[in-house]
């Protein structure tokens, strides 16, 4: 899977609101009659919604960056890396970390990237925190991207293997 399908389907997901749902087994849901108001049964559900739309904002500014051109996007990670600096907050370290996913970046390092978010994850999120199930995508996507490239290293190390010997039995025939 590609980094732009992965963004695709992260999309899909946070749109279609698979978000509310907790992962793992299914709880059942009280009667009717046993339902408590939303904000006795669900506390936390207004916080959800928050970080809902956070994540979709996320979302819509990684298309932006991806618009953005060499320039434009440099400038915005300096801003985003002295906003972090000043400000150690979720909404900013979200944005950094997206700075940090687009393709072909100079500054793009998968291993301070990982530690970026492992840095949010820290900070005790509820598992069906639409926030902790973004960062979580994050870094499936990091890691995918990471065994993709390992491969790709393993297969030109070969590629270049076999391009040696061929050129070693070029020189042999033509002596």
């Amino acid at each position: 899977m590609t980094l732009k399908h992965a963004w695709i389907a992260a999309a899909v997901a946070i749109a279609g609101g698979c978000a509310q749902f907790p992962f793992g087994a299914p709880t059942p849901s009280p009667a009717p009659e046993q339902a408590a108001p939303l904000s006795e049964s669900a506390p936390g559900r207004a916080d959800f919604s928050q970080e809902r739309a956070e994540v979709t904002a996320l979302l819509a500014y990684y298309q932006e960056l991806l618009a953005m051109n060499p320039e434009e996007l440099k400038r915005e990670y300096q801003a985003v890396t002295l906003a972090f600096a000043r400000d150690r907050g979720e909404l900013s370290r979200m944005r950094l970390a997206l700075l940090m996913c687009v393709p072909a970046a100079p500054w793009r390092d998968d291993a301070k990237l990982l530690a970026l978010l492992d840095g949010a994850l820290t900070r005790g999120m509820p598992h069906e925190s639409p926030r902790r199930q973004f960062i979580v995508l994050l870094q499936k996507v990091v890691a995918d991207r990471q065994k993709e490239q390992k491969r790709a290293d393993e297969l030109q190390q070969k590629l270049d293997s076999l391009m040696n010997i061929e050129r070693s039995l070029r020189r042999g025939q033509a002596r």
